[in-house]
């Protein structure tokens, strides 16, 4: 496996967050206009524990959204911080696989 070292040492663009949001938004996924509007400080208050942005990620995302300094440093967001949040929220964002197993099972 190869290292992704530099992962960490690219900052994450995140100028157009919210451009990305409101197009994932016009094909159905489910983002408020609150949330697109604030995705660009969301981002960075999600890898920014101690921020004044980080209470608005778990007021529009819930509590169970992690908040952290992904890849140790908090004062800038990388690419790592957003490859080790998806990692960490895969499988969680939907209930559709235990609504499906649950209709096979009844």
């Amino acid at each position: 496996m190869p290292k992704y070292g530099w992962l960490q040492r690219n900052a994450l663009r995140i100028d157009d967050l919210g451009e990305h949001l409101a197009a994932q938004r016009a094909v159905g996924v489910p983002y408020t206009q609150e949330m697109i509007n604030n995705a660009t400080s969301d981002a960075f208050g999600q890898a920014s524990p101690d921020s004044d942005r980080a209470s608005g990620v778990t007021e529009r995302y819930g509590d169970a959204t992690h908040v952290r300094a992904f890849d140790g440093d908090a004062g800038r967001v990388t690419e790592m911080d957003a490859v080790v949040a998806y990692l960490q929220i895969l499988g969680k964002l939907t209930d559709a696989a235990k609504q499906q197993s649950a209709s096979v099972e009844d």
